[in-house]
């Protein structure tokens, strides 16, 4: 199939990493691989685009481009969008749809509360008709359907749980001496966080993180926090971190994803609130190498850990239940192996991309056929 590839939020060259490029990458990657041709639309940022007047101009001129594009002979089988939010409305797809090509969206949303607020409404209406215009959506949120009923036919809407390339995140102990030996934490009860240090609801998380294995360390644990990514708030939680963790902490920058087997390995908890975290696809890698986690119960988090199975989930902005979590799993070697084993096992059988996406594939070829048919 020729599979015209749309991310209206942000484009897959997008410089900063998150879980919104990651998994569209690993969406077109997984296309290519099953030997798609893979057609990555002309990218426009809808972001509150009724709100720029100045890239009307820019956006009519690639809407132009797309309408020649579909009317060629190389026009695609199939159009897919993935992400349209009211934020960020797909505007091109519905393109695609007067064509007679199927038009399909992958990770919407569909949000009743942002139609009355004149600085949301736009965006409300655009991401609707885009919705209503689909010929199919995939949801990988289960909070996500309920409002999308409101919109779309239930039969026109398939969960696909979220997953990730489990085969490149295997535990892989060939650092953790090397690692553990540079910490200053052979002996100790090393806690990861890995997230990018902005400011906001990432940052609000990593200081939760400190505050809690202070805690810990006050209470006599030997923890080590280590901390993985970088952004405008690292100077701010470093202070922080120097102030409460002296001497038992360390901030490592940005990890190339290739090393990250290594570094979730090389610790024994992973800990991370994961505020709004509409995935959490840390969670995932950090489970598939083998890591118990310790989240709140807010958004993501809750969908791809198995409470008390895999790591432990507790209630939102209740400081003492997080504290108290990382402080079970840092006092039970036996606790942290056996649910490490199942973690790895959970995101093996339910998280695996190549099986959840296989199953995409199949309906989309499904789609395919049945408008080539009709």
């Amino acid at each position: 199939m020729k599979i015209a590839f749309c991310t209206p939020f942000k484009p897959l060259t997008h410089p900063r990493i998150s879980g919104d490029v990651t998994i569209a990458k690993d969406l077109a990657y997984f296309f290519q691989e099953q030997g798609h041709d893979v057609w990555n639309v002309p990218h426009i940022s809808t972001r509150n685009i009724w709100k720029k007047p100045y890239t009307w101009g820019q956006a009519y001129t690639t809407m132009q481009q797309v309408e020649t594009a579909l009317l060629s002979a190389e026009k695609p089988d199939i159009w897919f969008t993935y992400h349209s939010y009211y934020k960020a409305p797909d505007i091109l797809g519905t393109l695609a749809a007067r064509r007679n090509i199927p038009y399909i969206i992958f990770a919407p949303s569909h949000a009743p509360k942002r139609k009355k607020p004149w600085s949301t409404k736009a965006g409300y209406y655009l991401n609707k008709d885009a919705l209503r215009n689909a010929t199919h959506i995939f949801a990988n949120k289960h909070r996500d359907i309920e409002c999308l009923e409101q919109v779309v036919p239930p039969a026109n809407i398939t969960f696909i749980p979220p997953g990730i390339r489990t085969a490149a995140f295997v535990r892989d102990e060939s650092e953790r001496t090397r690692n553990r030996t540079k910490w200053k934490a052979n002996n100790a009860v090393v806690v990861l966080t890995v997230a990018m240090l902005r400011k906001g609801t990432k940052a609000e998380g990593v200081e939760h993180v400190i505050r809690s294995c202070h805690a810990l360390v006050t209470e006599g644990h030997n923890i080590s926090l280590v901390i993985a990514g970088d952004g405008e708030m690292r100077a701010q939680l470093e202070s922080l971190a120097q102030n409460l963790l002296p001497e038992k902490h360390h901030f490592l920058g940005v990890v190339p994803t290739q090393q990250l087997p290594q570094l979730y390995s090389s610790c024994d908890i992973f800990a991370f609130p994961g505020i709004n975290e509409g995935l959490g696809m840390v969670y995932l890698e950090a489970q598939s190498c083998g890591l118990p986690v310790v989240a709140w119960d807010h958004d993501g988090a809750p969908q791809v850990v198995n409470d008390n199975v895999t790591g432990i989930i507790t209630p939102s902005y209740d400081m003492e239940a997080f504290t108290q979590a990382i402080g079970k799993l840092a006092a039970s070697p036996a606790l942290r192996a056996n649910m490490g084993i199942a973690a790895a096992t959970h995101a093996a059988i339910n998280h695996n991309i190549q099986h959840n996406y296989a199953a995409l594939e199949a309906k989309l070829r499904a789609i395919v056929k049945e408008q080539a048919d009709s």
